[in-house]
């Protein structure tokens, strides 16, 4: 938690070449993620990311 908000982290260890590929793939899940969160914990989801392992970096959603 952030400031009395959620930070979502998603890790993934799917081989790509480009960010942009994980974003595409995993984007409506991770929105479905936010919701769920969200809806549960009646808290706002500040910040949504997905960490790749493979690439070794934070992308932000």
């Amino acid at each position: 938690m952030k400031n009395g908000n959620i930070v979502l982290v998603d890790y993934k260890t799917d081989r790509v070449k480009r960010k942009e590929e994980l974003v595409e793939k995993y984007k409506r899940q991770l929105d479905l993620y936010k919701k769920a969160l969200e809806d549960a914990c009646k808290m706002k989801v500040e910040k949504t990311y997905i960490y790749s392992v493979y690439l070794d970096k934070e992308i932000e959603i």
